[in-house]
């Protein structure tokens, strides 16, 4: 019963919906952002994407401000992100971090300082 509350099954896109992702992907440069309740093989999409962003439940305002440099992003990956469901089936279900050959391992993430957003003021934070 518990189960049924949390998604399971494949970390795959399937086929379908990940081939018309990357026909975007190449077509134009896209920035994708992917909530992550759970890891995901974000591998197909990995070399046609301009910007890959994991978040955890940030608001979309936020994931904006991020986007145009008007806020730093901190978070890093508090999980390995798996390559592919074979690395995922090989690994031990029971053991973190037991990914043999991840497409990004726990800790990975990138920061850039803050654009000032134009007009701006800087006030003291309380």
């Amino acid at each position: 019963m518990l189960e049924q509350t949390f998604h399971a099954g494949s970390l795959d896109f399937e086929p379908q919906e990940a081939e018309r992702i990357r026909a975007i992907c190449r077509t134009v440069p896209t920035v994708i952002v992917i909530y992550l309740d759970r890891p995901a093989i974000l591998t197909p999409f990995n070399d046609d994407v301009a910007a890959l962003i994991a978040e955890f439940g940030a608001t979309e305002e936020a994931t904006v401000h991020v986007l145009f440099g008007e806020a730093e992003p901190r978070g890093r990956l508090p999980i390995d992100l798996p390559s592919s469901m074979a690395e995922v089936e090989a690994g031990r279900a029971d053991v973190p971090f037991d990914t043999a050959n991840p497409l990004y391992r726990s800790g990975h993430g990138l920061t850039y300082p803050a654009r000032p957003v134009h007009g701006a003021v800087d006030a003291p934070v309380r």
